[in-house]
This record gives C-alpha cells, sequence and structure tokens, in this order.
C-alpha cells in the first residue's frame, strides 16, 4: 500500500474513532508549510466540507507573503473559502505563545460566524515528541507527558499518528507545492533545539527512538485517562451542584493529589491546591486562576467561576410597569390592591408614592446601607448578609434596587423600612423576583 493509500485510509479511521460525522463543516489552519498543506490535500481528497484559514505574522518578510500565496492559489484552484489576517507583533511578548493566541482567536472566530463545527491543526507525532521533551525538562507531571490531545472540544488534531517524515513523503508523492520556514533552522526557539540538535543526536544512537516516545506518550495518555476517572470517582460523593457554585465538602482522607487532579481542569496548580489543603483558612479567604475560585465557607469550599470585577459598577434601570431580564429578571407593576402573598422574599410589595423612577438595579457595593422593615435605624449591607449566612458566592450575587440614590431592597432577601406599605397607602408597586 503507498503512502498516499495508507495515509488517507488512517485519516479517515480517525473521525470514525472519534465519532464524528464526515459530513461535518471543517476549517482547516494552513500556514504554508509541507504539515499544514498535506493536512489541506488529505482533507480535500477524503471528501471534507473545508474552509481554509491563513495568517500572516509579518516575520519572515518575502517568506511570509509566499505561504500565503501558496495557501491562496490552492483554495482558488480547488473551489475552497480562503480566510486571511495579517497582524502585526508586538515582538515584546514570547512570540510563539502570542502567535498561537492569535491564531486561536481568529480560527475561532471564523467557527463562529460562519458555522463552522470543527478546526483542523496539523500537528503530527513528532510535535508530540517535542512537546513530551519540552515539558519532561520543565519539570511537568503526567498531564505534560500525555502529548498534545487529538481532540479538545472543537479543535481536533487528525494527524497526530503520522510522522514528518510520512507527511513529507505525502506531498512530495502528490507535487503539492509548499513553503519552507527558514526559522526553524534557527537554534534560538527551545522547539528548534530539540528538532535540530537533540532528536538529531538521539537518531544516531537510537534508530527507533521515535516509536519508543510514541508508545510512551500512548501509555501515558491512557494511564491519565484512568487517573481522571479514578478521581471523579473519588471527589464526586464530596461535590453538591447548587445554582451558582458546587459546594465541596472536604474530607482529608482524600489525598491531595487527588484534589489537585481535580481542581487542575478548572486551571489552578499544584502549589495553590497544596497550600489550600493544607492551610487552616476562615471563612470568605479564597483562591483563584485565571477562571475560577474556591472560597472556604463554615468549614465547606465552593468553587465558582471568577467574577468579572469590570461589570460590578454597571447600573440598570427599570421603568414603571417593566419587566427586566438584565442583570436579573424584576417583574414591576403598579397594583392597586395589596395582599400578602409573598414568600420568600422573592415577591415584594412597596408604596408606589415613594419611588422615584426609573429605579435603579446594581450589584451591592462595600458601603452600602439600609433600613431594614421593622428597625428605625440604618445597618450595613454586608453585615445583614452575614446575618443572612450569605456564602462569599451568593454575596457576589446579590443585587440592590436603588431609588434616588436610596436602597429599597435587597433583592431576595429584605426591603427598606422607609418604603414599605402603610395603612395610608393608596397605591402599591409589585416586585417579583425570578431566578433564573
Amino acid at each position: 500500500m503507498s503512502i498516499i493509500n495508507n495515509i488517507n485510509k488512517e485519516f479517515l479511521a480517525f473521525f470514525r474513532e472519534q465519532e464524528i460525522k464526515i459530513n461535518s463543516r471543517f476549517l482547516i489552519g494552513v500556514s504554508g508549510g509541507s504539515d499544514s498543506m498535506a493536512l489541506l490535500d488529505i482533507g480535500l481528497k477524503a471528501g471534507l466540507d473545508i474552509s481554509v484559514a491563513h495568517v500572516n505574522y509579518q516575520l519572515r518578510k518575502e517568506e511570509s507573503v509566499r505561504d500565503g500565496l501558496i495557501v491562496k492559489q490552492y483554495c482558488l484552484d480547488n473551489n475552497l473559502n480562503f480566510y486571511y489576517k495579517q497582524v502585526e507583533m508586538s515582538l515584546i511578548k514570547n512570540l510563539q505563545n502570542e502567535a498561537r493566541e492569535v491564531r486561536y482567536q481568529f480560527f475561532n472566530d471564523l467557527a463562529d460566524e460562519n458555522k463552522l463545527d470543527y478546526i483542523l491543526t496539523a500537528h503530527h507525532q513528532n510535535d508530540n515528541h517535542e512537546t513530551f521533551l519540552f515539558n519532561a525538562l520543565k519539570g511537568s507531571g503526567i498531564s505534560g507527558l500525555k502529548g498534545i490531545p487529538e481532540r479538545n472540544s472543537k479543535i481536533l488534531r487528525p494527524l497526530l499518528q503520522f510522522t514528518k517524515n510520512q507527511l513529507l513523503a505525502y506531498v512530495k508523492e502528490n507535487q503539492i507545492k509548499y513553503g519552507t520556514d527558514s526559522s526553524n533552522s534557527s537554534t534560538k526557539y527551545d522547539r528548534n533545539f530539540l528538532r535540530n540538535e537533540v532528536f538529531q543526536t538521539l537518531i544516531t544512537k537510537f534508530p527507533k527512538f521515535e516509536q519508543g516516545l510514541t508508545n510512551s506518550i500512548n501509555f501515558l495518555s491512557a494511564d491519565y485517562s484512568l487517573l481522571n476517572k479514578l478521581v471523579d470517582e473519588i471527589i464526586q460523593p464530596q461535590l453538591e451542584e447548587t445554582k451558582n457554585y458546587t459546594l465541596i465538602k472536604f474530607k482529608t482522607s482524600v489525598p491531595k493529589k487527588a484534589w489537585f487532579h481535580f481542581f487542575k481542569k478548572f486551571g489552578f496548580n499544584y502549589s495553590q491546591i497544596n497550600n489550600w489543603v493544607e492551610s487552616d483558612s476562615q471563612s470568605g479567604k479564597f483562591i483563584e486562576s485565571s477562571t475560577h475560585r474556591i472560597s472556604k465557607d463554615r468549614g465547606n469550599w465552593m468553587l465558582s467561576k471568577k467574577v468579572n470585577y469590570s461589570k460590578i459598577d454597571k447600573i440598570f434601570h427599570i421603568q414603571k410597569n417593566e419587566t427586566i431580564e438584565t442583570p436579573i429578571k424584576l417583574i414591576g407593576k403598579i397594583c392597586k390592591n395589596f395582599s400578602f402573598e409573598k414568600s420568600n422574599n422573592k415577591t415584594e410589595f412597596f408604596d408606589f408614592s415613594k419611588l422615584d423612577f426609573p429605579l435603579k438595579i446594581r450589584k451591592w457595593k462595600k458601603g452600602d446601607k439600609i433600613q431594614p422593615l421593622g428597625m428605625k435605624g440604618s445597618k450595613k449591607v454586608s453585615n445583614i448578609l452575614i446575618d443572612f449566612k450569605k456564602s462569599i458566592v451568593e454575596k457576589e450575587n446579590i443585587y440592590v434596587l436603588v431609588s434616588n440614590n436610596d436602597i429599597v431592597w435587597i433583592v431576595g432577601v429584605l426591603i427598606s423600612d422607609k418604603y414599605k406599605v402603610e395603612k395610608n397607602s393608596t397605591n402599591y408597586y409589585k416586585f417579583e423576583y425570578k431566578e433564573n
């Protein structure tokens, strides 16, 4: 069987194994190099519905222009959608990391805008070897040694089963034009050093080292899947899902490593979790990753999404007889009759004559005060939330209703005595708070 037939067969097998419909719509990231041009041609011959994305980072001058033209011409010759993005790199950040961020943002935006199902990239077996050794040298655990995932949400890497030499043989046998990146010969980049110096030295001593590395990565990947399954079996009984957070019942019998493997998928590192497990923090203390927060509340832990503080100070308005959906759902209307139908502080009645419309809705903030129902003096909202035993996560989702800079209602908690319905009240205003 020729290299072409073998690659085409194994390529299609990838989609069957991943249970991905072959008639899905795919976006392929194509740099113009041999690997991505091979992926593009293999995908076309497999009958995939393909669109193509190319990013010009303008780092290699004529070479960058040439690569873009190669990809564009291939798309023109084969009647494929071609999307092009030219960017100015900062030259201050880590170039490889910045380039990765730019292209994946571009790919994801295109996929969303054009309703494309999956994004294909041309990572191959040798990329896996480089990642394995690079992470091993950095001191990575099993998650960094298990290699590049074949699938990460809608990002697919169907060439991980093939070597660089196989892909080069493919493009040469098919006479596919591709560009050569001269910067790949520079060892100033860590990956280039591994590729050009370390691996070339290894192959002279250990001719079959590539297959050995591939086998090791596959074993580690399988072990990692098993590890995660076992960790979930240990941790899941300690979890209780609520609307805004996951309540976690901490048990000292659960190994620290198990807690780490559970929390790392939310962006936490080993040092954070190790310190957190060993600490004896008071309620209200928390740690954060880039996306999530773990806080302590009365002996339990709470895992929640990180608060976007830029939205806390945003003010929303509500007019008379209006229903709003953002930031919370409130239904307001004038009533001629008053009834005590409320329950759980989700439905409240106010003296309409005391309200100054439009009212405002915002998150509560430090220093806020209200005159609680039945009291003569004012009290800090923060202290009221403590009295009601609101957790740190629940506090972050508390809103206040404001009339003329005065708090009328801590929504879902209690109302102000100043705005309560009195014996001489003639018109009433009813608010219903609907939790999503």
